[in-house]
């Protein structure tokens, strides 16, 4: 966005959307106006006046970094407060008096709901994005509750890294009585992710062991600090690498593979230039459950998957959903998962 005394921004505009006052990369660079440039403070003063009281860690709750974490899109519902048919459009309340949209899709009147698929979608995508995979998926006895972040499609409030996982825990918990009215309350359940979405998903399969009975980490994110953008800006952001290193993840999403037992598909292109195809591996690594698969996508990146292995993709989704109906928890109904990284 600007070049000053030998520094150029590596982000690009389109993905950059912070006005210069509120990003981390411009308060470095001395951007005249900001915090950081001349009339205000030290860029390190300044950089750490925008934290606020949760210190070096309130970074992932800073403007510009949620900018770059979430893409939200406006939409209006069209199936609002259906009690009846075949798509059902609501929404989950939050802490703060927010809401999260979701859209439950459900197979043809008088077929057997096996398996309901909570899906958690990527950063600009909505609960709407898995209209051409429904059908797919009902073919196979799965119902599909698509799941919304705050401030998509006709939710309210603001996307927020922090909140992610503790919004996942009250959708999935008012959740039971949405699928319990649509008559798919008993059946088995697996958690879907894709790309952002990953962490939602696998949240859920640790913290909520004994109710998953399958995990599809598609495209995912395990470790934001491992993102190529954020290994770009982070050093600018904070010179001090150790400081960087000491940084927290928000979710702790790897932490939480270690609590995970039942069948789990990971999918990733080997060319995804978002979210790199080690952090599939990883997390294939990490998974203690036998019942583990991870597909590579040759050649595949982050946005084209379904249109470049569309069948290979629906096949693998197909085969964890079988996997996950045959699947006998041994964790008791109810069970909460304590999951700690001491990486």
């Amino acid at each position: 966005r600007i070049v000053r005394e030998g520094f150029r921004c590596p982000l690009p505009p389109e993905t950059c959307g912070a006005p210069p006052r509120a990003c981390a990369a411009c308060l470095m660079a001395g951007f005249p106006g900001a915090p950081g440039g001349p009339g205000g403070g030290a860029g390190l003063d300044g950089l750490f006046g925008l934290l606020g009281a949760g210190g070096v860690d309130g970074i992932w709750d800073n403007p510009m970094v949620s900018n770059i974490a979430f893409h939200p899109s406006r939409l209006e519902p069209e199936h609002l407060g259906a009690t009846s048919g075949p798509i059902r459009d609501g929404t989950f309340e939050v802490s703060g008096g927010d809401t999260v949209s979701y859209r439950l899709y459900l197979p043809p009147a008088g077929a057997e709901v096996k398996v309901v698929v909570y899906f958690f979608h990527g950063n600009a995508e909505t609960c709407t994005s898995m209209d051409d995979i429904a059908d797919m998926l009902h073919s196979h006895g799965a119902a599909l509750l698509s799941i919304d972040y705050r401030g998509y499609s006709w939710g309210t409030g603001s996307p927020s890294l922090t909140k992610l996982c503790g919004d996942t825990d009250q959708c999935f918990a008012a959740s039971k009585a949405v699928l319990a009215a649509a008559g798919c309350g008993g059946a088995k359940r697996v958690a879907h992710g894709r790309s952002i979405g990953a962490t939602c998903a696998v949240h859920l399969a640790a913290k909520r062991a004994g109710e998953f009975h399958g995990l599809i980490i598609d495209s995912g994110l395990m470790s934001l600090k491992e993102l190529p953008t954020v290994q770009m800006i982070g050093p600018m952001i904070f010179p001090d690498p150790q400081v960087f290193q000491a940084l927290k993840e928000p979710f702790d999403t790897v932490g939480k593979l270690s609590a995970i037992s039942c069948p789990t598909m990971v999918m990733h292109g080997d060319q995804d230039e978002i979210i790199p195809v080690a952090q599939a591996q990883k997390a294939h690594e990490k998974l203690p459950t036998a019942a583990k698969h991870l597909k590579v996508w040759p050649g595949g990146g982050h946005n084209d998957i379904i249109a470049r292995f569309g069948p290979q993709w629906s096949a693998a989704v197909q085969e964890l959903l079988g996997l996950a109906v045959a699947f006998e928890n041994a964790m008791p109904a109810g069970a909460v998962v304590e999951a700690h990284s001491f990486s």
